[in-house]
């Protein structure tokens, strides 16, 4: 049986079925939905920082750079969505293949494909690939971070023994792969520094217990994270006070990092329902068999690693999956909110023991039954790629909804007399401000960025509104005229204009 799993595979370009599975990527995400969504809240503010069109919005303590600087090769030359959207689907594309390649000299070239393919089936990973936002670029950084690591701490006869014992001539010479391997976590910690700082932790354990070219990991590692934090470190000397003081902001503006012991259901509640659950309770309301994939991937992954183990091929994939369950554990278990995407990094991980997994059934199965159990995965790719179609279409038409919303909302905004230059505040302010060309100031929650005193001023030099949808009228507006603007969806917002200004609104 060991003499089948090591048994050569048919010719084939190592990176083949990874390549076709990318392709495949970008064409499904273009033929969704979301290739024409308009900008989300978030993805306004990363987009405003470096659009020459728009003021920049309030950029929060827990936010970082990276993702800007991605978006910022188009959005600094065109403010056309379509331009964006298509650009973004192919640096998905692209992406998903730098980040698995690594991975095609260490494990069979199906078995990196379907991890590509069980990653990218997921409805939040479609749902973002052309979006502009970090965590599925942390999930390629975090990948392709594992895989550098792995090239120089696996001994090489267990990476030789993908190919039936005979060495690979493409293997990356170890200070190659160190050097990779610090851009991979440079790269990750530019996106997320608090997700890089996670997944390093246990490289650099594995490092130290591995022993292989450990002062070149650990070297790696370190020179990585330094380069990439260093844009967040002098951002937070800057406009923080000093690196202590912005991390306090960002635990604030997350609601406080902790012992969160709810949040395993409060993620089930959303991982069919929402894009955010915040506050969020754990009541689940979505239909349980779309959500049966979740609660299967620990066992799934505890299985390929046994199988690996028991063909001497452990220490190819410890170091992924040990990766994937820190980086899951921290937001499950210490962020009291939750969002899909936040775990992308973990399943573009823990996929890859799982398509071992699937591999390693099928090799191992021999005469009849090898048929009947490439069937059985074959199914379960389809099933699950199924049900996440279902679930991408409801969640993409709920978003839409609520962007239209924000189009509407500027443009009712334009209709009162509301032109640049301009200023907003209240609800969503931030998202609206970028429709509408204003600028966005806030007094309270997790991005004020000024005082009461300051938002008058503002008021009287600007034309300025206040928007609310929910809250309480605020206390500064009194006395200001009061007008109700309806979105296609039905909600009834409360604008509030402050008398004298440099406007005057009609209707």
């Amino acid at each position: 049986m060991i003499r089948s799993w090591r048994a050569p595979m048919p010719a084939v370009r190592p990176a083949a079925p990874l390549m076709i599975v990318a392709v495949a990527y970008g064409i499904a995400q273009l033929a969704g939905a979301a290739a024409h969504m308009r900008l989300g809240w978030d993805e306004t503010v990363y987009v405003s920082q470096v659009s020459p069109h728009v003021p920049a919005a309030y950029f929060s303590a827990p936010r970082a750079r990276g993702i800007t600087l991605l978006a910022a090769p188009v959005v600094a030359v065109t403010s056309s969505l379509t331009a964006l959207r298509w650009y973004m689907t192919v640096l998905s594309s692209v992406g998903l293949v730098v980040a698995y390649w690594p991975w095609t000299r260490l494990l069979r070239p199906v078995t990196v494909g379907i991890a590509a393919l069980l990653l990218t089936s997921l409805w939040m990973v479609r749902f973002y690939g052309n979006e502009v936002m970090p965590n599925l670029y942390v999930a390629y950084g975090a990948v392709a971070a594992a895989g550098w690591f792995t090239h120089v701490a696996a001994p090489r006869g267990e990476i030789a023994a993908v190919g039936g014992g005979v060495p690979d001539p493409g293997n990356v010479a170890p200070r190659r792969a160190c050097a990779w391997l610090a851009a991979a976590v440079a790269c990750t910690a530019l996106l997320r520094p608090g997700d890089a700082v996670w997944l390093v932790l246990p490289l650099a354990a594995a490092a130290v217990v591995m022993g292989r070219h450990r002062i070149g990991l650990l070297a790696g590692i370190a020179l990585g994270m330094a380069g990439g934090l260093l844009p967040w470190m002098v951002e937070a000397y800057v406009r923080f006070g000093d690196p202590l003081r912005r991390l306090r902001d960002s635990s604030r503006v997350e609601g406080g990092l902790g012992w969160h012991p709810d949040g395993v259901l409060m993620n089930l509640r959303t991982l069919n329902e929402f894009v955010l659950c915040r506050p969020c309770g754990t009541t689940i309301s979505h239909v349980p068999t779309l959500a049966l994939w979740w609660p299967a991937i620990p066992p799934l992954v505890v299985a390929g690693l046994v199988l690996a183990a028991r063909h001497g091929r452990l220490r190819l994939l410890a170091p992924a999956a040990a990766c994937g369950a820190v980086l899951a554990a921290v937001y499950l278990l210490f962020v009291g909110y939750a969002a899909p995407r936040f775990l992308i990094p973990a399943y573009a991980l823990l996929a890859l023991p799982v398509a071992e997994l699937a591999v390693g059934l099928v090799v191992l199965t021999r005469g009849r039954w090898r048929g009947a159990v490439a069937g059985a995965v074959a199914t379960g790719l389809v099933l699950l790629a199924a049900g996440q179609q279902v679930v991408l279409g409801r969640v993409s038409g709920f978003e839409a909804g609520s962007r239209r919303d924000y189009s509407s909302l500027a443009a009712s905004l334009r209709d009162l007399g509301l032109h640049r230059p301009c200023t907003l505040s209240g609800e969503q302010a931030q998202p609206l401000a970028f429709y509408a060309g204003c600028r966005s100031v806030e007094v309270s929650g997790n991005n004020a960025s000024t005082t009461t005193a300051g938002l008058l001023r503002e008021a009287r030099t600007t034309r300025f509104a206040d928007l609310e949808l929910t809250g309480a009228r605020p206390r500064y507006t009194r006395g200001w005229r009061r007008y109700v603007l309806t979105t296609p969806a039905g909600d009834h917002w409360r604008v509030y204009v402050p008398p004298g200004t440099a406007y005057a609104p009609r209707g």
